[in-house]
């Protein structure tokens, strides 16, 4: 690997992924064109997704091949898609620049705190998979397409993206500790990394200088080892900063020179102690797994989600809260929900008719990558069943010529009787909210829908 043509190539592949993924989720309104269909299939690279239909929707999606891509350059060249192809990864990497270029005393903090964290990694993995297994989806939240895009959502629904802030904030002083440690998809191609045809090794007469370390953004440097460690992002920093050139792109070799495998290997534990203290940090990530999974799927209170979602608390399991739905929803409906109605509904979408109805436009299902909205016909959508409240009815309890909830149902759902009062044909009724939406009284309207 040509050093200076692989940098300019990983810059080029990098700057088009971050602008391309950041205009087409800018760009993604209705009525829908190619934006989305490039943001699903890019989006499908990860690994997890591919996960969450197994899991969830118990079938091999036609895009399986795009996931199994990532995975098979994973086993080639370690985690060339985090460091080449991550649009989250991209806009870290400069972030990460700019923390270097600025704060340069803090070079060996950085380092040192990298190789502190790396040991935990296997008990995050655990965590997230234990959590994943019991039927939780913040794992996929945390995804990088998935958390990019609910904070690019935020900037363009005019609010604050948290943890975007804190995410840049915190690599411009501890490096890419994000993409190394915590990352759902860069810890589990770290796991697939280790078994990776070609990765950089020292080749050379090593001077010992540790200017590989003091470069590697997420302290997988081959100083300490012969070879970079798992969490390697193929960007070849270290052998651009190595003053003797002994840092070579070549072929692994399972054994090394004495028959033993490299050091960076999975190797077991000969000693009953360190045996032990493993043992207990496997089984505390179990225990805080399970707690977390107890306390975020609790039962909530039934609200008004996308036409097509799938029944509660099925829908919770498997959005992703990328804010996509949020985003493409042409009259607002769509909002994430609050942190007040608990962090298993938290950023999930919901509707409040009474604010502003859904047009039943269906893009909300289109742009969904996990399937937490179905693609559902419109005669099929069933959100929830107009019921009026008759004493607060001004047709109802005044006698009063009143049909505009009828006038404004586009399923024709709401019929007049003898004395044109309106009543809702409950088989009908998709639960759009045009008529909680359109009624006339002041404060909690006179006809309102129930979810289902």
């Amino acid at each position: 690997m040509k050093s200076k043509k692989a940098l300019l190539l990983r810059y080029v592949l990098q700057l088009v992924s971050l602008v391309s993924f950041v205009l087409l989720l800018a760009n993604l309104s209705y009525p829908l064109g190619q934006e989305n269909l490039l943001l699903q299939w890019f989006s499908r690279l990860d690994p997890w997704l591919l996960l969450s239909q197994f899991r969830w929707q118990q079938e091999v999606p036609s895009w399986v091949w795009l996931p199994l891509l990532t995975m098979a350059s994973t086993l080639l060249w370690g985690r060339i898609f985090c460091g080449w192809l991550c649009p989250f990864g991209a806009l870290l990497a400069l972030t990460d620049k700019i923390g270097r270029t600025v704060f340069k005393k803090l070079s060996l903090t950085r380092s040192k705190v990298l190789q502190a964290v790396q040991p935990m990694r296997g008990y995050w993995l655990l965590f997230l998979v234990i959590v994943f297994v019991l039927g939780s989806n913040w794992v996929f939240f945390l995804t990088p397409f998935a958390l990019f895009s609910h904070e690019i959502v935020r900037v363009l629904q005019g609010h604050i993206p948290w943890m975007l802030i804190g995410i840049t904030v915190g690599t411009l002083f501890f490096s890419r500790l994000w993409c190394s440690m915590l990352c759902p998809t860069g810890v589990l191609l770290s796991l697939a990394a280790r078994v990776r045809l070609f990765r950089y090794q020292i080749a050379g007469n090593c001077v010992h200088c540790e200017k590989c370390e003091g470069t590697c953004s997420v302290g997988a440097a081959p100083l300490s080892t012969g070879v970079v460690k798992e969490g390697c992002l193929a960007c070849g920093d270290c052998q651009r900063a190595c003053p003797t050139k002994a840092i070579e792109w070549q072929q692994s070799s399972w054994r090394g020179k004495n028959g033993q495998f490299d050091s960076d290997g999975v190797v077991a534990a000969t000693k009953h102690q360190e045996a032990r203290r493993q043992f207990f940090k496997a089984a505390f990530a179990v225990v805080v797994a399970v707690a977390l999974w107890k306390k975020t799927v609790w039962a909530a209170d039934k609200v008004l989600r996308p036409p097509g979602s799938l029944p509660e608390p099925e829908f919770t399991a498997v959005c992703n809260r990328c804010g996509r739905c949020v985003q493409v929803c042409p009259s607002k409906a769509l909002r994430p929900m609050p942190i007040t109605d608990g962090i298993a509904n938290f950023e999930t979408p919901y509707i409040t008719p009474r604010r502003n109805r859904c047009d039943l436009c269906l893009a909300c299902q289109e742009v969904c990558p996990t399937g937490a909205i179905r693609g559902v016909p419109l005669e099929k959508i069933r959100m929830g069943k107009a019921v009026i409240d008759k004493p607060r009815c001004i047709a109802w309890n005044e006698g009063k010529l009143c049909f505009i909830c009828g006038e404004q149902c586009p399923v024709l759902a709401i019929k007049g009787d003898e004395h044109h009062r309106p009543t809702v044909l409950s088989d009908k009724c998709v639960g759009c909210g045009s008529c909680e939406n359109a009624c006339p009284i002041d404060g909690e309207a006179a006809i309102r829908i129930f979810p289902n």
